[in-house]
């Protein structure tokens, strides 16, 4: 019993110690949005009226809309550089503006929010700005089987290092409140074309594929999609 309660203190600890560490890194807030009916033009003049406000309390907003891999579904994203910014913008949802606004969205709605999830930056070094411009993408979502945390993010360490080698911007993300404890595999790129042109080069990378095959069984992909930027603000 005593050992039990000595593992559990410990992990709890080490819990406490990531978070801390990742309260320094890049957060984001990623609210999922599907358009009612013949709506989704309105969505997203709702979203841009949404990011000119958070915008101006400190957030870098993106609004993306997601192709193959979702149902025409549309993430509005807040980014900040650290947990004080995002204290910064959540005090001002009391503002009067905000409140403003929700009630003239909420007479007319254009959407139903699906889900919406926190999450971190694994690389302390990123900053919010730093996501402001960038084209299409594609996100793994990724359970890392019990006792393989380790392994999964050691494999996504190595995955990184291959994929930008190859063109790719690759970001890591740990989920906070909202999510299940999935981490987050984003890929992005310049253009289409870059896309392309990396998913033909990957598939010829002989390094890859073998730590692919040596992964076999560490991890369950969750969930998979594309998407484009509509819109981002510094």
């Amino acid at each position: 019993m005593k050992m039990s309660l000595r593992k559990v203190l410990i992990g709890i600890c080490a819990s406490l110690i990531g978070f801390g560490q990742l309260a320094m890194a890049e957060k984001l807030e990623v609210f999922t949005w599907e358009p009612m009916p013949g709506k989704s033009p309105q969505l997203i003049q709702g979203m841009m009226a949404a990011a000119k406000i958070h915008n101006a309390s400190g957030a870098t907003v993106g609004i993306y809309q997601h192709d193959v891999g979702s149902t025409q579904l549309f993430d509005y994203v807040l980014r900040w550089d650290n947990d004080a910014a995002w204290a910064k913008t959540k005090a001002s949802n009391n503002s009067e503006e905000w409140q403003a606004f929700w009630a003239q969205a909420s007479e007319n709605p254009s959407g139903k929010l699906i889900r919406s999830l926190e999450g971190y930056n694994m690389d302390t070094s990123v900053k919010a700005q730093d996501m402001a411009s960038h084209g299409p993408y594609r996100v793994f979502i990724w359970r890392p089987v019990p006792g393989n945390t380790a392994t999964l993010l050691n494999n996504f360490a190595r995955a990184k290092v291959i994929h930008e080698s190859l063109g790719a911007r690759i970001d890591m993300y740990r989920e906070g409140v909202g999510g299940t404890g999935n981490y987050h595999y984003l890929m992005t790129w310049d253009s289409w074309e870059a896309m392309a042109k990396f998913s033909e080069d990957v598939t010829k990378n002989a390094e890859f594929q073998k730590m692919m095959a040596e992964s076999e069984g560490t991890a369950v992909l969750v969930q998979s999609f594309q998407g484009v930027p509509v819109m981002s603000l510094p």
